[in-house]
C-alpha cells in the first residue's frame, strides 16, 4: 500500500511539473510572438502634433499578402475589381500608436497609445474616423484625413469620453452626427462641417457640439447612418437582439437641420416600422449600419473571430434578420462601422488598436474599401 501511495505521489508530482512546464512554455511562446510583432512594426512616423501617421503593425506589402491569404474574396472585391472611387481606400488609420489627447484627471494633454477606432464617414472633402481611449483616461477624438489622398490633417478633441460607436454626415444640413451619451442616456451629438474646417492642426481646445439630443428609446447607441433626411440609429446588445430607430431631420423652422422633440417622443421601442419612421429589431452584435440605394448593410463583430457583413434589400427594414439577408460576407475580425460612398463600402476595424491586436489574426490598421456591385458578382 505504501508503494502504491508513493507511486501515485510521484505520478502527481510529474504531472504537476509537466503542467507547469507546459504553461510556462505557452506563456513564453506568447511573449516571444508579441515581442516579434512589436519588433516588426513599421518605422514610427509622427505628424507635427505628435499623432502617429505610420501603419500600426504592418507594411502595405505584408498587409496585402495577409488579405490575399486569409480573405481572398475581400481581396478580390477590394483590389482586383476597379473601385468606383479611390476615396477612402487603404488609408492608414492615424493615432493607433500615439495620439495627443486631453486627460480629464490630470487636466492636461498627454500622448496615449490606447486609442481605438470606431466610426468612419466622409464629410465634404474629409474622411473622418472616430476613436476612444480603451483605458477611459483621455477624451475621445476624431481624426481628419484628406478623403482623396488619405493624408492626415488634424485631430479634433471632443468633450468627454464617449464610446463614439458611430458617425455620419448630413450633407444637406452640413452636420456631422456622432452617437454617445448624456448622463446615463443614449444621445446624438452634432458638429458643423465649418467647425472641422476652422479647427487647426495641433489645436488643444475641445470642440463644442451644436446639437446634443437625448434618445431614450435607444438603450445604448452604437451605430448611426444618414439616409433620405433621416438618422438611422442602432445599438449593440451583448445579450439579445439589438434595435434600430429612424429619426427624421427637420428642414424648416426652429429645429432646422436637427431633430424635433415631437419626433424623439414618437419613436419608441414598441413602434412597428412605419412609413418609414419607427423601429425594428436586428441581430445582436451589430456594430455598423449603412444604406445605399436599395440595400441595407449591417456589420457584425464580436471577438477575434471573422466578422460578418449582412446585406438586406431595403424592403427588409421591418425584419433585419439573418434569414432575410441577400448576402452574408466573411470579413476580417473586429469590423466596426461601415459607410457607403459612391458605390464603395468603406470599413474601419478596431483590430489595429493596441487593445485588440493579436499575432494570429488579420490586423487591419488601414481602412478597407470594397466595390458594392462586386460583392454580388457584378
Amino acid at each position: 500500500m505504501k508503494m502504491i501511495f508513493r507511486f501515485l505521489r510521484e505520478l502527481l508530482l510529474v504531472a504537476l511539473v509537466a503542467t507547469g512546464v507546459g504553461t510556462a512554455s505557452y506563456y513564453a511562446y506568447q511573449w516571444y510572438e508579441e515581442r516579434q510583432l512589436l519588433q516588426s512594426r513599421p518605422t514610427l512616423k509622427l505628424a507635427v502634433d505628435q499623432t502617429s501617421i505610420s501603419p500600426a503593425w504592418q507594411t502595405y506589402i505584408n498587409y496585402q499578402k495577409q488579405l490575399r491569404r486569409l480573405y481572398p474574396f475581400i481581396n478580390k472585391v477590394s483590389n482586383y475589381v476597379p473601385p468606383r472611387t479611390w476615396d477612402g481606400k487603404d488609408f492608414v488609420v492615424p493615432g493607433l500608436r500615439t495620439t495627443a489627447a486631453y486627460n480629464l484627471k490630470t487636466r492636461r494633454f498627454e500622448r496615449t497609445s490606447e486609442m481605438t477606432p470606431q466610426g468612419v464617414t466622409i464629410a465634404g472633402k474629409y474622411l473622418l474616423i472616430t476613436a476612444y481611449d480603451a483605458k477611459h483616461r483621455h477624451n475621445s477624438v476624431i481624426y481628419v484625413l484628406d478623403k482623396r489622398t488619405g493624408r492626415y490633417l488634424k485631430t479634433l478633441q471632443l468633450p468627454g469620453r464617449p464610446h463614439l460607436g458611430g458617425i455620419t454626415y448630413d450633407a444637406k444640413g452640413h452636420n456631422i452626427w456622432v452617437t454617445g451619451s448624456l448622463g446615463h442616456a443614449s444621445a446624438l451629438m452634432s458638429l458643423s462641417l465649418k467647425t472641422i474646417e476652422q479647427y487647426h492642426l495641433g489645436e488643444r481646445t475641445l470642440i463644442t457640439y451644436n446639437h446634443q439630443i437625448v434618445i431614450p428609446s435607444i438603450e445604448r447607441a452604437s451605430a448611426v447612418t444618414y439616409y433620405d433626411d433621416q438618422l438611422f440609429v442602432g445599438f449593440f446588445n451583448l445579450q439579445g437582439r439589438g434595435k434600430v430607430a429612424a429619426y427624421t431631420i427637420a428642414r424648416h423652422g426652429k429645429y432646422r437641420n436637427t431633430i424635433t422633440n415631437k419626433e424623439i417622443k414618437s419613436v419608441s421601442g414598441t413602434l412597428a416600422w412605419s412609413d418609414p419612421n419607427g423601429s425594428t429589431s436586428m441581430d445582436k452584435q451589430i456594430q455598423g449600419i449603412a444604406i445605399y440605394q436599395n440595400q441595407i448593410f449591417l456589420s457584425q463583430s464580436y471577438g477575434s473571430q471573422s466578422s460578418k457583413l449582412y446585406v438586406f434589400p431595403i424592403t427588409a427594414l421591418n425584419s433585419l434578420d439573418e434569414r432575410n439577408a441577400e448576402l452574408v460576407v466573411e470579413m476580417p475580425p473586429y469590423l466596426e462601422q461601415i459607410t457607403a460612398y459612391r458605390g464603395q463600402l468603406i470599413c474601419v476595424f478596431e483590430s489595429g488598436a493596441k487593445q485588440y491586436a493579436q499575432p494570429h489574426m488579420m490586423m487591419m490598421d488601414r481602412t478597407l474599401s470594397v466595390n458594392i456591385n462586386a460583392l454580388f458578382g457584378s
